[in-house]
């Protein structure tokens, strides 16, 4: 007998779980993919008349929250051409010539106008 109440029991709390309403799920926010939903034709004008006046794409795919790429294929759809990754002559003879006077890397690269590892690299090469 004890047994029958047990299950009597078991049921109606089963039966008393059913009947009650789920509780409300937090919506998340939809992410925005296509940067035309993510900012006006202004701001893509901004972004690539910036890169423009010699900004870095870096600088600026990470300022605007997107990934370089993406701001390198948006440079390309506008058909802006992208600047030479490599460096001038120029730019490594003053990468050698600051070097030898004892400037670090990283002020040499910002004297230049070049990322840290393009510094590197050249120096090591």
């Amino acid at each position: 007998m004890e047994q029958l109440t047990t299950i009597a029991a078991e049921l109606k709390r089963i039966d008393a779980g059913r009947t009650r309403p789920r509780p409300q799920q937090a919506t998340h926010p939809t992410h925005r993919y296509r940067l035309t939903d993510r900012f006006t034709p202004d701001e893509l004008n901004q972004l690539v008349a910036r890169y423009q006046a010699g900004e870095m794409s870096t600088a600026l795919a990470k300022e605007s929250g997107i990934a370089k790429t993406t701001f390198l294929r948006l440079l390309a759809e506008r058909g802006v051409r992208t600047r030479s990754r490599k460096l001038t002559a120029a730019q490594g003879e003053t990468i050698l010539r600051l070097r030898k006077q004892g400037m670090v890397i990283c002020d040499i690269a910002k004297q230049v106008g070049c990322s840290y590892d393009s510094a590197r690299l050249f120096l090591l090469n």
